[in-house]
């Protein structure tokens, strides 16, 4: 018999805390509810401090910053007791304090060793290190590897980032960066460079000015035998260290410079000829499934049978099955749950397909289409495949595609298909690998293909997902009206998840209250197609429990051309001109515009908060957050028919061309950046590297420009698409080209506009010029000039005779390239277009030195050099240096001709334009190129090569051939160089480029004389 009080002891369950990437808890495998922005960062604060108490001053702080509302220490106590009870005890490890606890130091969340992910991370981070120190290198490794894969994004992903939080973000950024780096350093030291070249140029474009990771980079592609990229590396780390830092790189990259310069043996030599980057015999499984749902439910005979239909077993000679490659279709309603059925079903047969899994999102029910042609680039380059190496023509891409993974076993799951012709080239040729689609229509018209209904959850697998969800006692407590929601969600799964999850982020809520709210809805049946009754139905009744703010925001999302955007978006959709007062520039207008950027905060929020929109990622540009949003394709698909029936028409067409005005600013903004530096003004809400915006939203500019287009918004059109055409051409963004032009020249087709059809057809002929179709570039060229001269549009005429006399000066059309060039620069002279004059002059000197005018090119390219300087366009000045450096060198002034290129180079580089750099390059290769000098001429041209086919840049791959050919010749060493000039022979011909063919076969007939190779 025991005396005293019984101390009561509390069991808990175990819960993950995940912060590596966007805040989550999980618990007995389900994600717990972790209710909106201010709750979670409480929470955020909580974990930073774990098993400490943290006083409601700072959490007021964390919350809310500078200026807490006088509510806020309340705020405080309601958020804690709601997360109390989410994270409430149940069953698990006992211990004698509850799991979030309050005291007079404050607040304190006990966490149990395991339980958190960056404890998880810290630990093995320190036993990688510990073993790379002791010279375990894989037990180090492996450790190292396991830590990183903790990270899933951005520490706190998701959570409001005050000054509290800010700091704890950089240490774990800071430890994640040395954790990588020791990784690396483990794994070079185990002989396994190449894998690490891919990670470490995104780890260097994020870090540029971080030297340790330029080493190791520099390091894993000299012993991936790619000394060349090695060295292009150390060039791209000491001009980022001189622009953003004005020094230059310290001891340990010089040295390591050095020694690859010298190719010092301790450093490992690579042999003389490189590897391609994965051979065949080094296959790497690619899996890109997304991750399995955690509160999947039933399914299960449908599981078993699709399983029978696609593993191995069913593709091999003999079988049963009707194809050869066994392809499943899983079709049904919208939400009915394809997508994580077929997820599953990857994740369950990663045994019967070890060489990889591939995932595809098609788009297929909303927005422009996505080619065969676009679709197969991404799995190429998913493959391993450089994108130098991607064929142009989709047939050649679709071989290339199927050869990879000929006689592997590979899944390939092809997620919301539109039609059969979208994913018939992305169907695999030879049995053992197998395909999953998902598609809301029949596919019909693949015969041979397994055409699987997936039905609607029946009564107790939609039972079992709403517990999962909200949690047992919670509905049980209130059976009747949970029975009327599930009778409302149909058994469809999107339906429950989107009520399940309104019910678990309003715990005060009792269950009956969105039943009643479920019921409101019957009358809106009528307006729904019977396949998208049960979906509309829940979408509705969130959608009506939003406050009218909120609910305008709502509809102006169906607005916008896609469901994920950028956060200026809705913000510039939501713009109300009449709200804003004449004259405002001055304070009250900045306020007033601050006002409205609080205002759409805050209706996002709201949406958030109702689970219509998730936070799709937040990136950091010049110091400043930049987030994106996502809305559902469904949810998406009914904001649009809810502003099409809530809002007049006047205003959805002013939303969407504020949006696309919003668009066309920062492209004109960033491509001013890229051609001229920046001189011409910054995008209203952009920062920092509006280059780098660029490359980021490539394939989102695409969409937009498609999206103006097939909407009749002509002039946002014309006018994107104008802004693109210079980006495109020189970040060699060829596919991209075409698609904007061709949509460009679709709307001024339709719009009967007889300027803007002529301006998308001079594109259109750029595009197809760069692409060596010059017939076709020809045609075009003609009749948009024909059409602008009889309409007396001067300026755009002459801009077009300008890239047409550039286009055509080398491909025997000097004559022609002449006459536009003389043409072009009187008008623009007249018209007192400074920068058009000066690339005028650049066309004609080109056309004069294809003539074999040097010294008349050289006359007209001087003033354009001192005409560019003063207009402060380095773009413009670098290229009229480079053709000025030719034609000096076809004068034979060698001297003038290194100077020109060495200024050239700099310029071109410190604007990162790749194809400018490539080109001086080559002259700087081909100015030695010469008996006497030529073994200087191989290092310029070799780097010239490798950017030129990285860049799929055929005219520049041709040239340099023949240079190397001559350099070769002249080193005596005859077999490489008619290689060469056989490569540069047939890329001339290919170009139509005759009078260079002709030089080429003139040197390869030589070359091959001399080394006895008469059967040419």
């Amino acid at each position: 018999m025991h005396s005293g009080r019984a101390v009561m002891r509390v069991v808990h369950t175990r819960v993950e805390f995940k912060v590596l990437g966007p805040l989550a808890a999980v618990a007995d495998g389900r994600f717990l509810p972790l209710g909106g922005p201010k709750q979670r960062t409480l929470l955020a604060m909580l974990l930073v401090n774990a098993n400490t108490a943290v006083s409601g001053e700072r959490l007021c702080d964390a919350v809310w910053g500078e200026a807490p509302p006088a509510s806020a220490q309340a705020n405080i106590r309601s958020y804690a007791a709601v997360l109390r009870k989410v994270l409430s005890p149940a069953a698990g490890p006992e211990t004698g304090e509850e799991r979030l606890s309050q005291g007079t130091g404050g607040y304190r969340l006990r966490v149990f060793p395991g339980e958190a992910d960056l404890h998880r991370f810290e630990l093995l981070a320190a036993r990688g290190r510990t073993a790379l120190a002791a010279g375990e290198h894989r037990a180090a490794a492996d450790a190292l590897e396991e830590a990183l894969a903790l990270w899933r994004g951005s520490p706190f992903e998701g959570v409001a980032h005050h000054d509290a939080l800010l700091g704890e973000v950089a240490r774990l950024e800071e430890a994640r960066l040395t954790a990588f780096e020791d990784h690396a350093e483990a794994r070079l030291a185990l002989g396994e460079p190449r894998e690490l070249v891919g990670p470490l140029r995104a780890e260097t474009a994020r870090y540029p000015l971080r030297e340790s990771l330029w080493a190791k980079l520099m390091t894993a592609q000299y012993r991936s035998h790619q000394p060349g990229d090695a060295l292009q590396s150390y060039a791209l780390a000491r001009t980022a260290l001189r622009d953003e830092l004005g020094i230059d790189p310290g001891d340990e990259l010089r040295r390591l410079h050095h020694a690859i310069l010298t190719r010092d043996p301790e450093l490992g030599a690579p042999p003389a000829a490189a590897q391609p980057a994965r051979p065949a015999d080094a296959w790497q499984p690619t899996v890109q499934v997304p991750s399995d749902d955690s509160d999947f439910v039933g399914r299960g005979p449908l599981l078993e049978r699709v399983a029978a239909l696609i593993g191995p077993v069913a593709g091999r000679p003999g079988s049963t099955t009707p194809c050869a490659v066994p392809v499943a279709i899983l079709t049904g309603l919208p939400g009915v749950g394809k997508t994580a059925l077929a997820t599953r079903l990857a994740h369950h047969l990663r045994n019967e397909f070890p060489d990889g899994r591939l995932f595809v999102h098609l788009d297929g029910t909303r927005g422009p289409q996505r080619t065969p042609g676009a679709i197969l680039a991404n799995l190429l380059l998913s493959l391993g495949v450089p994108g130098s190496s991607i064929p142009e023509a989709t047939e050649e891409r679709a071989a290339l595609y199927r050869s990879l993974i000929a006689d592997r076993k590979v899944l390939v799951l092809l997620d919301d298909a539109r039609d059969e012709a979208q994913i018939r080239m992305l169907l695999p040729g030879t049995p053992g690998s197998a395909a999953l689609v998902t598609s809301r229509t029949r596919l019909a018209g693949l015969t041979d293909a397994h055409l699987i209904d997936v039905a609607p959850f029946d009564d107790e697998e939609s039972q079992d997902l709403l517990r999962r969800i909200v949690g047992p006692q919670r509905l049980a407590a209130e059976p009747e009206a949970t029975g009327r929601i599930l009778a409302a969600c149909a058994g469809l799964p999107l339906a429950l998840r989107v009520a399940a999850a309104r019910l678990a982020g309003r715990p005060d809520w009792q269950v009956r209250r969105l039943a009643d709210r479920l019921a409101d809805e019957r009358g809106v049946l009528a307006e729904l197609t019977v396949g998208d009754l049960a979906v509309r139905t829940c979408v509705a009744a969130s959608y009506h429990g939003l406050a009218p703010d909120a609910a305008r925001a709502f509809r102006a999302i169906g607005l916008l051309p896609a469901p994920e955007f950028p956060c200026w978006a809705l913000s510039a959709a939501l713009l109300d001109p009449a709200a804003a007062g004449p004259g405002d520039d001055g304070a009250a207008g900045h306020e007033r515009a601050a006002g409205h950027e609080r205002a759409a905060d805050r209706a996002t929020d709201a949406l958030i908060d109702a689970n219509l929109v998730q936070i799709e990622q937040i990136a950091s540009l010049n110091g400043q957050r930049q987030p994106r949003y996502r809305m559902h394709d469904l949810l998406h698909a009914y904001a649009a028919e809810r502003a099409l029936a809530d809002e007049p028409e006047s205003w959805r067409r002013a939303a969407v061309a504020r949006v696309l005005d919003g668009w066309l600013a920062r492209a004109r903004a960033a491509g001013d950046q890229l051609i001229r530096r920046g001189t011409g003004g910054h995008a209203p809400g952009a920062a920092g590297d509006l280059v780098g915006w660029l490359e980021s939203e490539r394939t989102g500019l695409v969409t937009v420009v498609g999206f103006a287009a097939s909407a009749g918004y002509g002039p946002q059109t014309a006018g994107l698409a104008a802004a693109l055409e210079d980006v495109c051409h020189l970040r060699n963004w060829w596919d991209e080209w075409e698609h904007v032009a061709r949509a460009a020249l679709d709307r001024a087709t339709a719009d009967g506009d007889p300027v803007a059809v002529a301006v998308a057809q001079g594109s259109l002929a750029r595009a197809c010029a760069v692409r060596g179709r010059v017939d076709d570039a020809l045609t075009r060229y003609a009749g948009a000039i024909a059409q602008l001269d009889a309409l007396g549009e001067e300026h755009h005429a002459a801009r077009l005779r300008i890239h047409r006399s550039f286009a055509i000066a080398d491909r025997g059309m000097a004559d022609l390239a002449h006459e536009d060039a003389v043409s072009a620069a009187a008008a623009m002279n007249r018209l007192g277009d400074k920068h058009g004059h000066v690339m005028a002059l650049r066309s004609l000197g080109f056309a004069l030195s294809s003539q074999g005018r040097e010294a008349e090119a050289v006359a007209a390219l001087e003033p354009a050099v001192a005409t560019a300087e003063r207009l402060g366009h380095p773009l413009a000045l670098a290229d009229v240096l480079q053709l000025l450096a030719w034609a000096e060198i076809g004068r034979g002034r060698a001297e003038r001709a290194a100077r020109h290129l060495h200024r050239a180079l700099a310029e071109y580089r410190s604007l990162r334009h790749r194809p400018g750099e490539a080109y001086a390059l080559l002259a700087l290769g081909r100015m030695h190129a010469e008996p006497g000098r030529a073994a200087w001429a191989l290092a310029p041209l070799g780097q010239a090569a490798a950017i030129f086919t990285e860049l799929g840049e055929r005219r520049g791959e041709a040239l340099t051939a023949l240079w190397l050919g001559s350099a070769h010749a002249a080193l005596g060493d005859r077999d490489t160089a008619v290689n060469h000039l056989t490569t540069a022979l047939n890329g001339f011909r290919s170009l139509r480029m005759p009078s260079w063919a002709e030089r080429a076969r003139q040197e390869l007939d030589a070359a091959a004389r001399s080394a006895g190779l008469t059967d040419r």
